[in-house]
């Protein structure tokens, strides 16, 4: 008996994370992911997507994640006098209704600081991302030394 409870609830559980993640599919589409080949000897690198907002009110976009990182921030590169900054963008972007946002080298983007392992150049692997209200959405992405 406690086997077929036990047996119900992982049905359950499993129903309810497939119906979560069909329905941010419904709202939001990525495309285009991708993560800069990082130069040698460094242990940061830069990490690109599309993210298209399908629905009729704003998303935002709060945070990143990946496995072979320490640490994942979401930044964006600035002028400020005449010079270009790269600043943390802490609150997120928010992504107004049918409008796509661009992470795009030389501007937002998703900072990967203290790689954990090599990175292989036209290999595969996968970002995550937080949509509020949403929760962490994966996204595939392939290796590249430069813009895809």
């Amino acid at each position: 008996m406690q086997f077929i409870r036990l047996f119900l609830i992982v049905i359950a559980v499993l129903s309810a994370n497939v119906a979560a993640s069909q329905s941010a599919t419904d709202q939001v589409r990525f495309s285009n992911g991708w993560v800069k080949m990082p130069m040698p000897g460094m242990h940061m690198t830069a990490a690109f997507v599309d993210i298209e907002n399908l629905i009729t009110s704003d998303l935002r976009l709060i945070a990143v994640r990946t496995s072979f990182s320490a640490m994942s921030e979401l930044h964006e590169m600035v002028m400020v006098n005449n010079v270009m900054q790269m600043r943390h963008a802490g609150d997120g972007w928010i992504i107004a209704p049918g409008a796509t946002l661009n992470l795009a080298p030389g501007g937002k983007h998703a900072m990967l600081m203290g790689l954990k392992s090599l990175l292989q150049n036209h290999s595969a692997t996968s970002l995550e991302f937080n949509i509020e209200g949403m929760g962490w959405i994966s996204v595939p992405a392939v290796v590249k030394t430069s813009l895809p």
